[in-house]
């Protein structure tokens, strides 16, 4: 509470004031029919998750049969629209479409990661939940150490290196944690490896949160929208998977490693992603 009450504070004080813009029509026809595209798609996804399902269950495959044909009219609707409810040029490109598969595939393996770990020191190694639960606060202390410095060097660095670096150091985190434990305790060697995805995040995520703001300034409200709506996609589909695999192995915990080590070659994979991000440093 304190907190917020002296961020309000400082936002009322520090932010400059903006010039009202008259109120569009909304495209409330669009608006529907991206809802319901990520209500279909996500719902498939999810029910994969559950005890006994498949990529052959006829809920999941009429649930993304759905959302496909849902997501085709949106996209011919908003061709079609003057004011679309999301335009189409932020969702394709070289720059956008770019971040776009960035965000999506970076959600997969960081938010679906984050969301696995307590449960891989539980099955794997057998640590108590409360204790499990604690791995995420070393990876929050590795973000929140270095992300303020990473903010305040985007105007040097630029977008593409904090996230080339970030990128790699999440997956060498990652690629730890699934590994046996050398010279520490299970506790121990996953709270250095969960640190050192935090390092990574702390550095790619400030790069990532800004990387193609400056090619539309006027739409920044809808790109921040995509990228959270990108990233949430990808971690329910990564948990949905994640789970659905660990379902039907035989040794949960060593499943989990090897999911680890997907995790991380999908961050690798996203490296040549960020060439195709137009760099950027200075002011806008």
């Amino acid at each position: 509470m304190p907190i917020g009450i002296l961020l309000i504070a400082l936002g009322a004080r520090f932010i400059p004031r903006s010039t009202p813009k008259p109120a569009g029509r909304v495209d409330t026809a669009g608006a529907v029919l991206l809802a319901l595209t990520i209500l279909f798609g996500m719902y498939g996804i999810t029910s994969l998750g559950s005890s006994g399902a498949s990529v052959t269950d006829p809920l999941f495959i009429a649930a993304e049969v759905i959302a496909v044909t849902l997501g085709f009219l949106f996209v011919r609707h908003a061709n079609r629209n003057a004011a679309p409810f999301i335009p189409i040029t932020l969702l394709r490109g070289r720059g956008f479409g770019a971040m776009n598969a960035i965000n999506f595939l970076f959600g997969a393996a960081v938010l679906g990661f984050g969301a696995l770990v307590p449960l891989y020191a539980e099955s794997r190694y057998g640590i108590q939940p409360l204790q499990a639960g604690t791995l995420l606060t070393a990876r929050a202390v590795g973000m929140i150490c270095v992300a303020g410095l990473a903010v305040f060097a985007l105007r040097r660095t630029g977008y593409r290196a904090p996230m080339i670096g970030g990128f790699l150091l999440v997956a060498g985190g990652m690629t730890v944690m699934a590994l046996a434990p050398h010279g520490l305790t299970p506790y121990g060697w996953l709270a250095l490896a969960a640190a050192i995805t935090g390092v990574g995040m702390g550095l790619s995520i400030p790069a990532s949160n800004n990387a193609s703001l400056q090619l539309a300034p006027d739409q920044i409200s809808a790109i921040a929208g995509l990228r959270g709506m990108f990233r949430q996609s990808g971690g329910i589909v990564a948990v949905s998977v994640t789970t659905t695999l660990l379902a039907h192995a035989g040794n949960g915990g060593l499943a989990q490693a090897h999911s680890f080590v997907v995790f991380a070659a999908v961050l690798l994979l996203i490296i040549p992603f960020t060439l195709l991000v137009p760099d950027h440093r200075g002011s806008w």
